[in-house]
């Protein structure tokens, strides 16, 4: 028994309160050492009497609540072992773990590991036991109750849709000129382009709108904000807006909008009167100037010709190194309140139904958490969602986000299925299995349901370039991301086969039929439809059926209540005989996405980059 491997950690993703009454206890052992874990729980006052003493007591462990843990998800070096904990009232829990591999048991406690005989009991030794506390309402997680049902559409507003009624303008590029990016290069994209365009956004099956920024800035992309309170004028004002938000309530689409609070653009008036002014400036602290009798260099190219090293020849921070962004010192309580009030604005007087916090792992979290009280006493139900790329378990304790962007589950997905991907490992069926495990086990189930799930953005290569143009690739991509628990995206015009690397992510939508392809978007359309009709799609629990080594071929399973679908996915550029798992052997099914039946074998012949959704007839 490798006990160097054994993880818990209370107060975490490994143990956390699901509800009011429930207790969720997750442990990490050695992939392949343990027969059994057993949870010992009970009530931390749960004290009696010694025999024959009655002012003395002792832990009651003969009351102890006995829970065989589940071997829910193996990832690449462990197994990862769930129980359900209920039946506390008093909502307090004092437990251990029981470790079993057949041949010896020990006690797994907070404070160290105790032998056990076979024929065990429960340890009476109180302080080697693991402590949940107290499970009190207002600190649990809440997200609203819409987000796991809702399918996002990202825009990125310059090059959605221009108006048919914008005016022509000397400034403003012809629509899909240029496929490569540049901050200034402006398409005429708008927010009455974009409402001109909701059917299409409702006809597709999305529910929920991300936009990229649209406050005034200078730049395409609008990160460097000059005007928190106004729309651009090249998107339309802000009753433009309203009247957007207000259609696409009509038609059941939710909206959220980009906030940038880590920095604003350097023709932010602030900034520019600290520039003015120096020390002088009632500005000045709400930012970060390191120097102020240094000569501030905003010209990269002087920087790169006199040799400065990165950001060494700026007295301010900044977003990365760019000299454009000054960095917020959201800590000063003036420059807090302004920040926030701007999204109360938004939110009070346009009904605005979520917030992306950009670069939001940078600000600090008291700012979040006064942001999250600010907004969620103006609507309980909004949604905040952090751009976090990695690990983000602490903004999500139920105090600051409500998910953020799980990049972390497009890796696996692009490492698993993508083609052109010359920096980053290819990932074998058995990768991409531990990887998504992983990810289960990273976050509490009810979080999970709740994140931000997406192929790729504004910030990345597009998923059909990381797929090397196969649009039959893409389809599996999405068939994953469909059957997949959480709020999935769909970043603006991947459905009809929109492409591009990195450089070239942000590409005017094509509104041609004939630039478009009409099989891929009735895929992702059929594939929503399917997802909002069965409950089974949007569990956040899988099962893995098939999903070995170098093999080409998913099959997993999504139970909900008595129902269940399998996904089998074929990733591979040849038709293959693939065994059936037992589950799915001489059964007669039915195909969801074609509505045919199926009789089944031992095996079934999966043609090249081809996938079913299999449910009893």
């Amino acid at each position: 028994m490798d006990l160097a491997c054994f993880v818990h950690e209370p107060k975490s993703p490994l143990s956390y309160a699901f509800d009011a009454e429930t207790l969720h206890i997750r442990v990490k052992t050695k992939k392949d050492d343990l027969k059994s874990v057993t949870v010992l729980a009970m009530d931390p006052f749960n004290w009696k009497p010694v025999p024959g003493d009655s002012h003395v007591y002792e832990f009651a462990v003969d009351m102890m609540q006995r829970v065989e843990m589940k071997k829910e998800y193996v990832t690449r070096y462990h197994d990862c072992w769930f129980a359900e904990l209920t039946g506390f009232n008093w909502r307090r829990i004092k437990y251990g773990f029981v470790l079993d591999d057949g041949e010896e048991c020990c006690f797994a406690g907070c404070q160290r590991v105790t032998p056990l005989a076979q024929d065990w009991t429960a340890p009476k030794d109180y302080t080697n036991y693991y402590n949940y506390p107290y499970i009190l309402e207002e600190d649990l997680y809440e997200a609203p109750e819409w987000v796991k049902e809702t399918v996002w559409y990202q825009i990125f507003p310059d090059r959605f849709n221009r108006s048919s009624s914008s005016a022509p303008s000397d400034h403003i590029l012809e629509w899909g000129s240029d496929q490569l990016d540049g901050n200034g290069k402006i398409f005429g994209g708008n927010l009455q382009g974009v409402t001109e365009k909701l059917d299409y956004i409702q006809g597709l099956g999305c529910t929920g709108i991300y936009f990229t920024p649209i406050f005034d800035s200078p730049s395409s992309h609008k990160y460097d904000t000059k005007d928190y309170f106004n729309i651009d004028p090249v998107f339309g004002d802000n009753e433009i807006l309203g009247k957007l938000v207000e259609e696409a309530h009509k038609r059941g689409i939710r909206v959220m909008l980009d906030a940038v609070f880590n920095h604003c653009g350097y023709e932010h008036p602030f900034w520019q009167d600290v520039l003015k002014q120096g020390r002088n400036s009632p500005y000045f602290d709400y930012f970060y100037i390191l120097n102020g009798d240094k000569e501030v260099v905003p010209d990269t190219e002087l920087a790169a010709r006199e040799g400065y090293y990165f950001g060494e020849h700026l007295n301010y921070r900044t977003f990365a190194y760019t000299e454009m962004m000054p960095k917020w010192n959201t800590g000063n309580p003036a420059a807090r309140e302004y920040l926030i009030s701007a999204a109360v604005y938004w939110t009070e007087r346009y009904n605005i139904d979520g917030w992306r916090l950009d670069v939001a792992n940078e600000v600090s979290h008291d700012f979040w958490r006064v942001f999250r009280k600010r907004l969620k006493s103006i609507r309980s139900d909004i949604y905040i969602l952090g751009e976090n790329w990695l690990y983000s378990n602490p903004w999500l304790q139920g105090d600051q986000f409500d998910a953020v962007m799980n990049y972390e589950f497009t890796w696996p997905v692009t490492r698993f299925f993508g083609t052109r991907m010359p920096l980053e490992e290819k990932y074998s069926a058995e990768d991409f299995r531990y990887a998504i495990n992983q990810l289960l086990v990273s976050y509490p189930k009810h979080v999970a349901l709740n994140m931000f799930n997406l192929l790729d953005s504004h910030d990345t290569a597009r998923i059909l370039h990381l797929c090397g143009d196969n649009p039959e690739l893409v389809k599996l991509t999405y068939v994953f991301l469909l059957t997949y628990g959480g709020s999935p995206s769909i970043y603006y015009g991947g459905e009809v086969g929109v492409g591009g690397d990195e450089h070239h992510n942000r590409q005017c939508m094509p509104w041609k039929p004939e630039e478009q392809n009409q099989n891929l978007y009735e895929t992702v359309r059929r594939l929503i439809s399917l997802r909002r009709e069965h409950p089974q799609f949007k569990e956040i629990d899988l099962e893995w059926l098939s999903a070995k080594g170098q093999e080409e071929t998913l099959i997993y399973k999504k139970s909900s209540a008595d129902k269940a679908l399998y996904v089998l996915l074929h990733n591979a550029s040849v038709a293959e005989a693939v065994a059936l798992p037992e589950q799915l052997r001489n059964r007669k099914l039915s195909d969801l996405y074609t509505n045919l039946e199926l009789e089944t074998g031992e095996e079934i012949t999966l043609q090249p980059y081809s996938f079913l959704l299999l449910a009893d007839s």
